[in-house]
């Protein structure tokens, strides 16, 4: 049974509606995770691609300034 009070009115929501609303619910909840998901997981994926390519190149930089250096 879903009670819903709006302006001092309440709708009671029961039977085959209740269980058509409560599906509704379920099956948005699960697609707004599932695009949540997918974001982090697309994000993590760049995030350590980019860490792939920029972190060994500041180390050859590292390398070759200090190799370079007039110390």
């Amino acid at each position: 049974m879903i009670v819903i009070t709006r302006n001092g009115r309440t709708t009671v929501i029961t039977g085959w509606r209740e269980w058509l609303l409560r599906a509704i619910v379920f099956v948005v909840a699960i697609l707004v995770l599932g695009i949540v998901f997918f974001f982090m997981l697309g994000l993590a994926v760049t995030l350590g691609a980019i860490a792939m390519i920029v972190i060994p190149a500041a180390i050859i930089v590292a390398l070759l300034s200090s190799m370079f250096s007039r110390h």
